[in-house]
């Protein structure tokens, strides 16, 4: 069982390449059809979320980073950059619980990879994501005429977060079958993580005691290094990623286990 599931694993993406790019494609284009705007709405939000955080946390509340030099315009990129990282994973969790019950045609049939569909819900994230991080590093040209060279690992630093984000979204899609009241309780568990990271705040602000209770959560480490090598230039931490890495294969690896032995009885119950 165990490794037919990750044997379909590999299959769902390699196999099935076309088919996930297809049903991603259409996802992107669901997301935004009958809208004025269109797809402009993909970067019309990010801007109105970081202008409304900039104002509440930079202005009234007047919180500052440990590294931060200027002043709210600074603290925006700041805080933007670690909002685009839980908003993808947040994204990926919450399209994970209809995963399967909205999909319902796909699941009497038994030639379809069932499988593939959670990497159409982590990709269809992903594009969120990166015309986000688009946005960000035009506003880093556009006001400080600079990026660096270091940012080209962002996209090494999301792999593994994009693998937990798939476990995730396999048990979260399977056991949504079944248990109908997981849709009100991801709700909280992403508004949880956002707190609970340092998005709006820096690790080291926290009491050395509680320091590493963040890094259970597992956007936290992500947040960190993502920030470091797109505003100051740092380069990630090599022996943290590889220790992530592994966490994430193994997240990966337990959410198609609980998919693939859950799998049998959708038919019976969607």
């Amino acid at each position: 069982m165990q490794a037919l599931g990750i044997s379909e694993v590999v299959n769902s993406l390699i196999s099935n390449r076309a088919l996930v790019y297809q049903l991603t494609r259409r996802n992107i284009q669901i997301r935004f059809r009958g809208a004025a705007l269109g797809i402009l709405w993909s970067l019309v939000t990010p801007i109105l979320m970081l202008a409304m955080y900039t104002f509440v946390f930079g202005t009234i509340l007047k919180v500052r980073w440990i590294q931060q030099q200027g002043g709210n315009l600074e603290f925006a990129t700041i805080l933007f950059s670690g909002l685009i990282v839980h908003t993808y994973f947040s994204e990926c969790l919450q399209h994970s619980v209809d995963l399967i019950t909205s999909n319902r045609q796909y699941v009497k049939k038994v030639i379809f990879p069932l499988t593939s569909l959670a990497w159409v819900a982590v990709l269809t994230s992903l594009f969120q994501a990166a015309i986000s991080t688009a946005v960000l590093l035009l506003y880093l040209v556009l006001a400080q005429n600079t990026l660096h060279w270091t940012l080209i690992v962002v996209p090494f630093l999301l792999f593994p977060l994009m693998l937990i984000a798939l476990g995730a979204s396999w048990i979260i899609s399977a056991t949504a079958v079944y248990l109908r009241d997981i849709s009100q309780m991801i709700g909280l568990i992403t508004l949880a993580l956002l707190f609970v990271s340092p998005v709006f705040y820096p690790v080291s602000s926290l009491p050395e005691a509680l320091q590493p209770l963040l890094y259970l959560n597992p956007i936290t480490w992500v947040i960190e290094q993502v920030r470091g090598a797109i505003l100051w230039g740092e380069w990630p931490d090599l022996v943290g990623y590889i220790k992530y890495t592994v966490i994430a294969f193994l997240v990966a690896w337990l959410g198609v286990v609980w998919f693939q032995r859950l799998r049998p009885g959708f038919a019976d119950v969607v």
